[in-house]
């Protein structure tokens, strides 16, 4: 159990202090630089628009299963098309939102998107990657390991798996917004941090883990997600944030 505790925290509290860097960076780069921050409006049908978020967030998860069972596009032995074809079943996964966009007749920037000064958010995504990268490895004395990441993020393999990423960080936004149009922006990031904190205590009690390892672990998953949230929320973006999920997901081995 003990083993099991130090492994878990030589991987939470390295993620927890180099995301925590990632988000205050941003902070600091809004506070000497104008950050192409967008404006978006409130709903007319805030309840509707829930409602109607909460069944495509559904759709998606159905969608996601029936891909998993084999009905979407079936994939090719090519490793190239495998990649096409990975892609493209992401589409059509996460279609249901940009469906949902498409019916109430909302823009991008209800999902945290726009093309306003992309160059800048694509490097600051870049570079806040490379420094949650550093601190990562270098908690973990894994110096080894940074050229290979780097290198490893430019594969055709890992490549594919971006539009997946980024679109997790889409229907994130997506849900986000509607929540704040019906309960305001406090509780759009209380809410979902607390969910997420939660999703992890069944596990680690089912191997046993002490209460107050479990509560630990809560309180630290529990405040970087709310800070990711926040930043997220000040920012408007996920194009920066999804670079940096990508590299994060390629740190930890996530596939």
């Amino acid at each position: 159990m003990e083993e099991i505790m130090q492994s878990n925290s030589f991987f939470i509290v390295p993620l927890t202090l180099a995301y925590g860097a990632i988000c205050a960076s941003w902070f600091l780069v809004n506070a000497k630089t104008k950050w192409p921050i967008s404006t978006i409006h409130n709903s007319n049908k805030p309840k509707t628009d829930f409602i109607i978020s909460l069944i495509a967030a559904v759709a998606v998860i159905v969608i996601g299963q029936i891909y998993s069972a084999g009905f979407l596009i079936p994939t090719a032995e090519n490793h190239i098309l495998q990649g096409v074809i990975w892609m493209l079943n992401n589409v059509i996964i996460f279609s249901p939102i940009l469906l949902t966009l498409s019916i109430r007749k909302q823009s991008l920037n209800t999902l945290f998107i726009s093309k306003e000064k992309l160059w800048l958010k694509l490097a600051f995504g870049i570079a806040t990657s490379i420094l949650g990268v550093i601190i990562f490895i270098g908690l973990r004395g894994e110096w080894n390991r940074f050229i290979p990441i780097l290198t490893g993020a430019f594969e055709y393999k890992a490549l594919t798996n971006f539009p997946a990423i980024f679109f997790e960080n889409m229907i994130l936004a997506f849900l986000f917004v509607r929540l704040k149009w019906i309960l305001g922006t406090k509780w759009a990031i209380i809410i979902p941090a607390i969910l997420f904190a939660f999703a992890h205590v069944p596990g680690s009690i089912a191997e046993g883990d002490p209460w107050s390892h479990i509560l630990t672990f809560f309180i630290l998953t529990g405040s970087l997600t709310t800070f990711i949230l926040y930043t997220a929320y000040r920012s408007r973006d996920i194009i920066w944030l999804g670079v940096v999920h990508y590299m994060m997901d390629i740190v930890i081995k996530a596939f």
